[in-house]
């Protein structure tokens, strides 16, 4: 029986989504947990997903309206979007930001619903 996954973003395959987003993914049967980039100008369009969302800001500054509500977070701040919820991503200031994103239930990749 495994005991522990053993992995590192250094090693994970970096995938393009837009430009301005990239993204590593880890997953394991329970979580899928990803690294995302976010370049300055970046805006991501309101989205949902089936998926609970917990963001972890790791650099930058992030705004994120979660329908129609306005949140400013920034390094060490930690937010959680409930399934089905939409919500947009942009991008504040010069400074690209990093955070990282636990999804549950998992799923082979984030399931995006415009």
């Amino acid at each position: 029986m495994q005991k522990y996954i053993l992995s590192s973003w250094l090693e994970s395959n970096v995938e393009q989504l837009d430009p301005k987003l990239s993204q590593r993914v880890f997953t394991t049967s329970n979580v899928m947990v990803v690294y995302y980039v976010y370049e300055p100008g970046l805006h991501f369009d309101a989205h949902s997903h089936p998926q609970e969302q917990v963001t972890l800001v790791q650099s930058g500054r992030l705004v994120i309206d979660v329908e129609g509500e306005t949140l400013e977070l920034k390094r060490g701040d930690i937010c959680c979007i409930l399934p089905n919820v939409q919500h947009s991503t942009l991008v504040l200031g010069d400074e690209p930001v990093e955070s990282i994103n636990i999804f549950t239930p998992i799923a082979d990749q984030v399931i995006i619903q415009k």
